[in-house]
Formats: C-alpha cells, structure tokens, sequence
C-alpha cells in the first residue's frame, strides 16, 4: 500500500512546483519508475488509461503482497473471508504462498473469496483468468504506490524558526528547519460540546484533518511527508525540502475537520461522523 498522508493530487501538484533542493528516491521497481515519469505531466486519474500495463504489474504487486501478509493470519481482519483464508492456507501443502494459490483448488477459491471482499479487483481478475482491464481507481492507487517511493523519510529535529500565523481554531506556534526539510507545529482547539436533553447526552466534536497543502510566497510547494494523526492539541507535519531561500511566508492550507457526535442514552450508545469541509490557510511569517 502507499504512505500518502495527503490526497495524492496534491502531492503530484507540489512535485511539479518543489522548491529547490529537495532530494526524491528513485522507486526499485520498472513499473514505478515508468508511473513516477508519466505523473510529471498526466493527472492520477489519466495513468490508467494512458499507462495500463504499468498500472496493473503495480496494482498487481500489491495486492498481492496484501494477500500474503493476510495468508499468515498476522495482519488480516475479522472479515469471515481473512479467516477462510487463512484457514485454506494453513492446510495446504509446500511452497511459496503465492505459489501454492496457483495450484490449489481450495486455496485458490479461498483467495478469491478475500480478494473480491477486500476490493482488490485486479487480483480477483487474474485469480480467475479473465483478462486485467484497469479503472480510474486502479490508476489512482498506482499514483500512490509511485508518489510514496519517491517521498523522503521525515527528518527529525532542526532548528526552531520564529513564526506567527492564526486562522480560526487553529495557530502556528513553530517552525523547525532541519538539513533537508522542516517541520511545521499548528495547535488545533476545535470545540467540543455536551448538550442534554431529557436523559440523552449528545457530545459534539469537531477534529481537525491537518494540513494538505504547503507553499510559499514564491510560489514553490512541499511535500507533505509525515504528520500526526491526532485531530486535537499540537500536530506536527513534517516537510521538505527546506524552505527556498527568499522565501518570507509559508502558506498552509487546511484539509479541513471531521465531526463526531455521540448520543449517550442510559440503554445504548450511538455515534455519527462526518467530514466537515471547511478550508482554511494559516499565513506563516517566517523569522517574525
């Protein structure tokens, strides 16, 4: 699977826009290299109809890898599917997993069976011998696989810069500029709300999605490499390449919020979430 923390648009937009110095890795396998090139100037919902063997020996891969990490019983779900699986596989005879899929009736079904549940469409196609035709969705989780291999790892640590910058719920409080990249800090304080009426409680939440977009006032982007899952209190993001020399501001865009709400009753509790698609961008002035 990919390691995107931002939609994967965003992060082929800020490819094509990287501020100088960045440092890409080069992805290990042909298909990869091959997608990597193409997304310079195809959008990811164009790779699968103008690269399709690429797309399909990438999609292909993984989700076959997926389907041996699930064969060991170490990383599937509770899914009735994951447990034939496994099952099928434990009972089978010698050789590599994948191999033995191949050959074993029972296995074979088995796979399929998880295949088609997990939505791995492509592998069900090729377990059933049909012909392997890829879809826009197909294509967009290609552009994932090839956009991760070419992100570098987070760098810890650097250099702490002064800032100021605040949008709603949200304030820049650092910006720590390390070797090859930086690191962005926004304290999130979404509200949170316990409202009763009668014997129900209703807690309301918002929680915010992070930063999705980060530029500068020279009109470079950066990539997204890493950030903190929490949606509340101080969440970091991990950038790079370091910002470009001249540049003054940092724009951050928000990806926007998820609200919960959770009614507690005295005989049950029930929960609802949604996306709550408000954008806001945090100006950032570096050394204020």
């Amino acid at each position: 699977m990919g390691s995107l923390v931002v939609p994967v648009e965003n992060t082929v937009c800020a490819l094509r826009r990287l501020a100088p110095g960045a440092a890409l890795r080069s992805p290990e396998s042909p298909e990869l290299r091959v997608l990597a090139r193409a997304l310079r100037s195809c959008s990811p919902a164009e790779l699968a109809a103008g690269h399709p063997g690429a797309v399909v020996r990438a999609v292909l891969k993984a989700q076959s890898r997926a389907l041996d990490r699930a064969m060991t019983g170490l990383f599937g779900s509770d899914a009735p599917e994951a447990a034939r699986l496994v099952r099928a596989a434990r009972f089978s005879g010698r050789g590599s997993q994948l191999s033995r899929v191949r050959v074993e009736p029972g296995l074979r079904a088995a796979a399929l069976g998880w295949a088609s549940a997990t939505g791995a469409r492509l592998l069900a196609d090729s377990l059933r011998g049909v012909p392997l035709v890829p879809d826009t969705a197909d294509g967009r989780f290609a552009a994932e696989l090839a956009v991760a291999a070419l992100l570098p790892r987070a760098e810890a640590g650097g250099e702490a810069v002064a800032v100021d910058g605040r949008a709603g719920f949200l304030e820049a409080r650092s910006v720590r500029v390390g070797d090859s990249g930086f690191r962005v800090d926004i304290r999130a304080d979404p509200p949170v709300e316990l409202t009763g009426v009668g014997e129900t409680l209703a807690l309301r939440a918002l929680w915010w999605n992070g930063l999705d977009r980060v530029a500068d006032d020279l009109g470079h982007e950066y990539l997204i490499v890493r950030k903190d899952p929490e949606g509340a209190g101080v969440v970091r993001h991990w950038c790079h390449p370091r910002p470009a020399p001249g540049a003054k501001v940092l724009k951050l865009e928000s990806a926007g919020y998820r609200g919960e709400c959770l009614r507690l009753a005295p005989a049950a509790v029930h929960g609802t979430s949604a996306e709550v698609l408000v954008k806001r961008e945090l100006m950032v002035r570096l050394g204020a």
